[in-house]
């Protein structure tokens, strides 16, 4: 072999090591790419799947509203209903009179008088009252202080 086909041998294993070196830098970007590709897609399913819960969160509560509408229409009826009857077939005049009380002021069924509210519920506080020394109070777990006058 003379020199210049030596020179073709190193330009012809040059360009195949090149291409095998190309190809395998091809393969190694193009597979991080197909992970792009997989995490927008699963991106975009989450989201095509938040959208639907909240579609459907949205569904549920305009259908709670309307069955609650609907229960509190009922219960109306009830209560109107049952004055009537009360009013035709009862000889109590208290039960009458509570019915129709009961009609102009559905909530006072429900809650308790102002006064029974105010003694059965006092809201936590972060400050101790002056009439007592509890775990709340600023000198509680302090000892008094003994002044003892300089020893010489």
């Amino acid at each position: 072999m003379t020199f210049a086909d030596i020179q073709w041998v190193y330009v012809i294993t040059a360009f195949l090591i090149g291409a095998g070196l190309g190809a395998l830098a091809y393969h190694l970007m193009n597979a991080s790419v197909s992970q792009s590709i997989r995490i927008r897609q699963q991106l975009t399913e989450k989201e095509l799947e938040l959208n639907q819960l909240r579609e459907s969160l949205n569904d549920h509560f305009s259908r709670t509203a309307d069955n609650l509408a609907s229960m509190s229409k009922q219960l109306r009826d009830m209560e109107s209903q049952l004055e009537k009857d009360a009013t035709n077939l009862c000889s109590d005049d208290s039960v009458i009179k509570r019915l129709s009380s009961n009609k102009d002021n559905p909530a006072s069924v429900h809650t308790l008088p102002e006064s029974e509210v105010d003694q059965a519920f006092e809201p936590p506080r972060d400050y101790a009252s002056d009439l007592s020394r509890g775990t709340l109070s600023e000198d509680y777990g302090l000892k008094p202080e003994v002044f003892e006058p300089p020893r010489n």
